[in-house]
């Protein structure tokens, strides 16, 4: 089994969706009675492969992906740490738009999996506000806490404006409205005619609140574009109907 465990991992996103669930609970069973070296020598290509699976289309894919993906990132304690970091900080935004999803089987380890993320990175805030379930908060957190990944995770949210579920969609466009707000600490100017251009594709969307949200967001990239001091309050995104 061992042997065959690198191929199957090469092919997991070649494969389609039922036979990603198999491979994804073969893997389940099986690393947690792997030694530890043995765990760490695919713990970093298996986490990548899993980032892409987050977004599968079978919810069931998407659960298993992100359970699993808690258990690879504890394998990699020790010399591949550092290089396990940036997956974890890849995996956090996509994670918390997963918080956002109605489907309670693929919610419920996200967030688990992302206060595990928190905890592997030692950033104790993002524990706590995943442990209480403070979407606003966590939210903010991933903007300002490190300013350099910004550009990184607005680029990630334009992949959620078009996703299937309406709650995960409202919940990229008030991030990327809370992002605005923190347009300062943004390296790339272009995103912002990107955003805009994402969020104008919304006009027609189904849901008349998303429909308003992503409207009142082009009206305040549009103002801080014009007042980058505007008195827009972060969190007044996350109240808006």
């Amino acid at each position: 089994m061992l042997v065959l465990l690198p191929d199957i991992m090469e092919n997991l996103l070649a494969a389609n969706s039922d036979i990603r669930m198999k491979a994804l609970m073969l893997f389940i069973n099986v690393i947690p009675h792997m030694k530890r070296e043995e765990a760490k020598l695919i713990a970093l290509r298996l986490a990548e492969k899993l980032l892409l699976l987050f977004d599968d289309e079978s919810s069931r894919v998407r659960e298993l992906s992100i359970r699993l993906f808690e258990d690879v990132m504890k394998t990699a304690v020790g010399r591949n740490t550092k290089k396990m970091v940036k997956k974890v900080q890849g995996a956090l935004l996509p994670l918390f738009f997963h918080t956002n999803e109605k489907i309670e089987s693929v919610a419920k380890p996200s967030w688990d999996t992302l206060r595990a993320c928190a905890e592997f990175l030692g950033w104790r805030r993002l524990s706590f506000l995943a442990e209480t379930g403070q979407t606003p908060l966590i939210g903010e957190y991933l903007i300002t806490h490190k300013r350099n990944s910004a550009d990184e995770y607005l680029l990630q949210s334009l992949l959620y404006v078009e996703n299937p579920q309406a709650s995960v969609r409202e919940a990229a466009v008030r991030f990327m409205g809370l992002a605005a707000r923190r347009r300062r600490i943004l390296r790339l100017e272009k995103l912002w005619e990107i955003c805009q251009s994402a969020l104008q594709s919304l006009e027609n969307d189904a849901e008349h609140s998303i429909r308003c949200l992503a409207a009142q967001t082009v009206l305040i990239l549009t103002a801080v574009k014009q007042k980058p001091r505007s008195g827009w309050s972060l969190r007044s995104l996350w109240c808006c109907a």
